[in-house]
């Protein structure tokens, strides 16, 4: 296994994720040793809609990829009826026999521009709201004493295409989760667009 010298975390921002990992994802039927070689567990291939988010921090190895406190995932998207084509409400509700959930926008589609400008994809920031009590039915969400806001989230990357877009890379994190140190790096995240939108996020939560 490959190993990433200490303090270096792989945390690419939405401009890398639209112009380089998602499209050569897509590109190569979401082969990641071919698209990342002997980083490939950098981005784990799984549907993040069948299961809940700490499924995938779950059975960790000592970090030596250097994926701190987040996971990214290329994933598949259903949308909920074939008439939605513009694929601005896709299924995000999860069921399982460990109890279920579903992933609720906050955001809405934030878009996320190159330095010229062009707008290569959208990034919508998502809170993981968990079932509790005999209720596991999405179609019963409204109901708010049935389910439970959490601290897990997630920032969802589509590319800006007219058609419904199947293939998206997700990056998932729990806000509260305690940080050993700083992270440095999240004034790299879209000019600030995401650590503008997790404070947003954090202090919904927190309240």
């Amino acid at each position: 296994m490959p190993v990433i010298p200490p303090g270096m975390v792989f945390d690419p921002n939405g401009v890398e994720i639209l112009s380089l990992y998602l499209p050569m994802l897509i590109d190569n039927g979401g082969n990641v040793v071919s698209c990342l070689g002997e980083f490939s567990d950098l981005i784990k291939v799984s549907n993040v809609y069948s299961c809940k988010p700490e499924f995938f921090f779950s059975n960790d190895e000592p970090d030596a990829l250097g994926r701190g406190d987040h996971r990214f995932v290329f994933s598949h998207r259903e949308k909920i009826a074939q008439k939605n084509s513009n694929g601005k409400r896709p299924r995000r509700d999860v069921h399982g026999s460990e109890g279920g959930g579903f992933w609720r926008s906050s955001t809405g589609d934030k878009s996320v521009m190159d330095d010229q400008g062009r707008v290569l994809g959208f990034l919508n920031v998502l809170n993981f709201y968990e079932y509790h009590g005999n209720n596991n039915n999405y179609k019963k969400k409204n109901r708010e004493e049935e389910f439970k806001k959490t601290n897990w989230i997630m920032y969802e990357y589509r590319l800006n295409r007219d058609n419904f877009q199947e293939w998206v890379i997700c990056k998932i994190k729990n806000t509260g989760r305690k940080r050993d140190a700083p992270n440095a790096t999240m004034d790299n995240d879209d000019g600030g667009l995401v650590q503008e939108i997790e404070d947003l996020v954090s202090s919904l939560v927190e309240d």
